[in-house]
């Protein structure tokens, strides 16, 4: 069954409902390094432990990730807010600086953000391209907390809004 599915500002309303937190998701491969705000993050199994990120398809993380099989998952703190903007532009790596941030290699090559307060890397099992975005779930295979007291930011707590 083939049916169209009409967008309506309800619709848009409801979805934005959904609660999102924001992160910086990273990846490396070869020399590419790429990194973007990305805002639809989440667990998705306990054992194993995996996750998943929703990646833009019009975007050079998406690639990056597609290639080299694996990502990291930076999480934004409150504190950390001005980053969002910094993100949502083209990646400028500058030494161990991306787009003016320092960066340290993680166990998977990807980048790991050392300002932000935690991190999740992860070996990508699947990626699923539906949409606008692509899907991929990524085993973790590593993690950190470098402040424990940092509280994540959320989207409803900014004026920036990504969903609907």
């Amino acid at each position: 069954m083939n049916r169209e599915i009409k967008k309506t500002s309800t619709m848009t309303q409801a979805l934005k409902k959904i609660s999102y937190g924001f992160y910086i998701v990273s990846s490396k491969n070869n020399e590419d390094i790429a990194a973007a705000t990305v805002s639809w993050v989440s667990q998705v199994s306990f054992d194993p432990p995996l996750v998943m990120a929703a990646i833009k398809n019009d975007g050079e993380l998406v690639n990056v990730i597609a290639e080299s099989g694996v990502l990291a998952i930076n999480v934004i703190g409150k504190a950390e807010k001005p980053l969002i903007p910094e993100f949502s532009k083209d990646t400028e790596v500058e030494g161990n600086k991306i787009n003016g941030s320092l960066f340290e290699e993680g166990v998977t090559g990807a980048p790991l953000l050392t300002r932000l307060p935690a991190f999740v890397e992860g070996k990508v099992v699947e990626a699923i391209n539906k949409g606008d975005h692509t899907i991929f779930i990524a085993e973790v295979v590593n993690s950190g907390v470098r402040n424990p007291d940092a509280e994540p930011l959320m989207e409803w707590e900014t004026e920036y809004h990504y969903g609907g």
